[in-house]
């Protein structure tokens, strides 16, 4: 009994941190997916591509505190019926021993036809 506790503890511990890791990253990804989400629909309320920009910053940085860069607006033109927001983030894994991993978000939000905007 105590020749297989022996060797199956630490595979158990190995077991239970792997499981942590892992639901940190899917928690990670679905942060990002939900901060690239604000951030297009901030970006597709905005007057102007200065604005857009500014708001989508703002709506990334609320929701993820600060481990994103920032967000990259595509689409806020004059011929476009929708504005993109691509996020790029990077989650430290300190923890582990390993460096991080890079998350990718994207999302898009409709422009409303009857705003008038700048461009």
């Amino acid at each position: 009994m105590t020749v297989e506790f022996v060797f199956l503890g630490p595979v158990l511990v190995v077991l239970l941190l792997f499981l942590y890791l892992a639901g940190r990253v899917v928690e990670a990804h679905d942060q990002v997916d939900g901060a690239a989400r604000d951030a297009a629909r901030a970006a597709s309320l905005a007057r102007s591509a200065a604005g857009a920009q500014q708001a989508a910053s703002q709506a990334v940085s609320a929701d993820v505190n600060g481990w994103c860069g920032a967000p990259i607006v595509a689409g806020f033109s004059q011929d476009s019926q929708v504005v993109a927001v691509t996020l790029h983030c990077r989650l430290a894994l300190s923890f582990t021993g390993s460096g991080g991993v890079n998350i990718s978000g994207y999302a898009v939000a409709p422009l409303d036809q009857y705003v008038t905007r700048t461009y």
